[in-house]
């Protein structure tokens, strides 16, 4: 089916456009058009003024709609996860698995390459965050899992994981260089995270093939004067990606403006979403830990933080709302730079031409209206 979007102010990911339209032929981008040229033999969705920027893709999604992932790796939690993010503009995601048996790992590691193979539910791969963390910054995660990477271990998930996993969260200082070498070589981006590695440590790990830390400045080693940790290794490095939880519980909003001064655009919104998004739920289970949800917020009964509430549309929203991020730049921080950063840049979070029809619609105060995933629209 071939239509067109009018009516609307399109987000590129490059420029904003005004009194053009998008024409859609099937699940791809034909091209950006005078509304003039649009043919008068097709239909036309009438955006009604709204705006319409690439759909936005979130790299660490734990859980939504009532579901955590690292309880039921299976095929039906994902589509219920993604039921719930779409509503809130995220069009591709990467279910993420918390910290948990090997047994599992592989588990989810099937599924996860089932559902790229076919294209469903937005799944780019599998984010692993864990379980090779530093035990003393393990956060919500199951300590019962938390461990140093083994030979073997890592031989059997890079083997399994190649055209699935997607990004591996470590902390540096529990898996050897060799190990950080031979999963960057299966194609697979690692991670620091859950981490209290120096400097230094991190800067090593950063020259064996490690490009990104997660959730910077929450589960890791803060910048200090005499110390500059993970978050000043992170920060230092230029070409060093960082994803950053834009909720002004985990990260102050000052510490995003600073942040994003210095990292530009390696800097990505990420979610860090559990349950209760998407649900009515009070509360869940992280293992044998509870955690309640009220007021946005996810807590632990000792007051941890235990993962977010946060969905990408209200992230975009905290950084242009709070932040003063320019509107086309945060959400260049939701959809474009996040394709880079996985390497599909080439036909997602962008709208030109070939590109995949996977849009987000939504008005000035960045409230959801709509989406359009592999080229059909969607109320929410």
């Amino acid at each position: 089916m071939k239509y067109g979007i009018v009516n609307c102010d399109i987000h590129t990911g490059d420029e904003v456009l005004y009194n053009k339209a998008i024409l859609i032929d099937g699940n791809r981008i034909e091209r950006t058009l005078d509304i003039d040229n649009v043919p008068k033999e097709i239909e036309v969705l009438d955006a009604e003024g709204l705006n319409v920027a690439p759909g936005f893709i979130d790299i660490q999604v734990n859980g939504a709609g009532g579901k955590l992932f690292t309880d039921e790796p299976d095929e039906d939690c994902i589509r219920t996860m993604f039921n719930a993010q779409k509503r809130f503009g995220t069009t591709n995601f990467l279910p993420t698995l918390m910290s948990t048996s090997v047994e599992k790992m592989l588990r989810a590691i099937n599924t996860v390459k089932s559902l790229v193979e076919s294209r469903k539910f937005g799944v780019l791969g599998l984010h692993l965050e864990g379980p090779y963390f530093n035990e003393n910054k393990i956060g919500v995660h199951d300590k019962r899992y938390v461990r140093k990477m083994s030979a073997s271990e890592i031989e059997l998930i890079v083997k399994q994981g190649k055209g699935a996993v997607k990004v591996f969260t470590v902390a540096p200082e529990a898996i050897d260089e060799s190990h950080i070498r031979k999963i960057t070589q299966a194609g697979i981006i690692v991670s620091a995270g859950h981490t209290n590695a120096t400097y230094n440590q991190t800067a090593q790990a950063f020259r064996s093939g490690m490009t990104s830390v997660t959730h910077i400045f929450n589960a890791m080693s803060q910048l200090t004067a005499r110390e500059p940790g993970v978050v000043g290794a992170a920060l230092d490095y230029e070409k060093v990606w960082a994803g950053i939880i834009a909720d002004g519980l985990h990260v102050d909003i000052a510490c995003i403006r600073v942040c994003k001064r210095i990292k530009g655009a390696r800097l990505i919104l990420v979610t860090d979403s559990m349950p209760p998004v998407g649900s009515n739920i009070s509360s869940f289970k992280l293992g044998e830990l509870e955690v309640l949800y009220s007021d946005g917020k996810c807590v632990t009964k000792d007051g941890v933080l235990g993962g977010s509430a946060l969905d990408m549309a209200t992230a975009v929203r905290n950084c242009v709302q709070k932040a003063g991020i320019p509107m086309s730049e945060a959400l260049r921080m939701a959809s474009t730079y996040p394709a880079e950063f996985l390497g599909v840049d080439g036909e997602l979070g962008k709208i030109k031409p070939g590109y995949v029809a996977n849009l987000v619609i939504f008005d000035n105060q960045l409230d959801v209206k709509g989406v359009i995933i592999d080229g059909m629209h969607e109320n929410v």
